[in-house]
């Protein structure tokens, strides 16, 4: 019994230390690492109850049992020598022998063994989300000397997880079924799911544009990681080659749907008479657009969420197809998420694609139907303005700000009622 109370003691001060500023400015103590078994009825150790004599005993032999290997001292409490210990401190000369007896790994030599570990991860990947978390993460451990809830304590899932963020960087605009993925990164098709998926989604939510009310699958979308292939929709005269033949789109006035995998074997072509490219976020916006706006030299697309590396290649399929005096609209929501994909657009795929209906004007239009912004919500609209891509946009940014409101635009099919 007593070399589990070994086990717990050693365990104890090793935690103790740990949580010390010595450790975290990794300098050599100028005090005792002390843990306190009986003071005044308080104890650090609620294993050590005085007044079970037989546990008592069993811990005091334990105590003795280490003082005489040299990895702590004790001092009993006055007045109860040989029966009461006071306090045990660790003899720091013999710290690595403590992290040996206890086939403990020293926290130390963990940190160190994270941070190689992030850094040679950062030199493998290129897309910024993934470089962006990677680097502040390794700022933080190697700050803190400490793992802390930025990475898991496992090992192996610490291990799967930067797997898992740089097989997805190395994926480029490949699209993957979530269990092909899981498979192809880990060999297992259920590993993903069971121990990575949350944690990335965590990720993920920090550090890609989205907006509070986007599902999980919309997040991983983003990244190529998808429950199944994605429907690329639009409305205009566009065709698809393949090897077997061509398909005319032109002849769906109310549009069509591609399937991404057909997409990519498949050779894009938009008819030279096409003047407009408009985007269009929402569902509702996009089909009552086709219905009582669209005309014969417009290409409308469906743009959906944050868009995914299947719709980039897409998009940028649509910016090689088109003449040189075509122009490209995006028509978003009026709020972080619209003004976001607008900057990502001319970021990614098109620099002077143009805002439709996202200004002041229509806020006020439609000031009846405009939702509040929190003030959280409000730094997040501040955010926009370090948009480089969003400088013609600022005044309705912040109108946004002033007047702390927001509109979806699926409240401009009001025209119609």
């Amino acid at each position: 019994m007593s070399e589990g109370f070994k086990y717990q003691l050693v365990s104890a001060l090793l935690d103790k230390y740990e949580r010390s500023s010595f450790f975290y400015t990794d300098t050599r103590p100028t005090r005792r690492i002390m843990l306190k078994l009986y003071d005044g009825g308080q104890t650090e150790f609620p294993q050590y109850d005085i007044e079970q004599y037989e546990k008592r005993s069993v811990i005091n032999f334990a105590v003795q049992a280490l003082y005489e290997t040299q990895l702590l001292s004790y001092r009993w409490m006055k007045g109860e020598e040989n029966h009461i210990i006071a306090e045990v401190w660790l003899n720091f000369e013999n710290i690595s022998f403590a992290y040996s007896l206890i086939g403990r790994q020293p926290k130390g030599d963990v940190v160190d063994e994270v941070c190689l570990e992030l850094l040679n991860s950062i030199d493998k990947v290129r897309s910024g989300w993934a470089k962006q978390f990677l680097s502040d993460t390794y700022d933080f451990i190697s700050r803190k000397r400490s793992v802390g809830n930025r990475l898991p304590v496992d090992r192996s899932e610490r291990s799967d997880l930067l797997r898992a963020i740089c097989f997805i960087d190395h994926m480029g605009d490949l699209e993957m079924l979530e269990r092909v993925f899981s498979l192809q990164c880990f060999g297992d098709s259920k590993r993903f799911e069971k121990a990575i998926r949350a944690r990335l989604l965590g990720i993920l939510s920090k550090y890609l544009d989205y907006e509070d009310d986007n599902t999980d699958e919309e997040l991983l979308r983003q990244v190529g990681i998808t429950k199944y292939p994605e429907q690329l929709e639009f409305c205009g005269q566009v065709t698809m080659s393949f090897d077997s033949g061509t398909i005319d789109f032109s002849h769906l006035i109310f549009g069509g749907v591609v399937n991404s995998k057909d997409f990519q074997r498949g050779q894009l072509g938009i008819s030279p008479t096409i003047e407009r490219v408009i985007s269009i976020e929402n569902r509702a916006n996009y089909i009552d657009y086709i219905y009582n706006q669209k005309n014969d030299h417009e290409l409308v697309v469906f743009h959906g969420g944050q868009f995914s590396p299947a719709k980039r290649k897409f998009l940028l399929a649509i910016v090689a197809s088109m003449s040189s005096n075509s122009q490209w609209y995006h028509w978003g929501d009026i709020d972080y998420g619209g003004f976001s994909m607008l900057a990502r657009l001319r970021r990614e795929i098109k620099e002077d694609v143009k805002p439709y209906r996202m200004n002041e004007t229509e806020l006020i239009r439609y000031s009846s139907l405009t939702a509040s912004a929190q003030s959280k919500y409000i730094e997040k609209l501040h955010g926009l303005k370090r948009h480089s891509e969003l400088d013609d946009c600022l005044s309705c940014i912040d109108y946004m700000i002033e007047n702390s409101v927001k509109l979806e635009q699926e409240a401009m099919i009001t025209d119609l009622l």
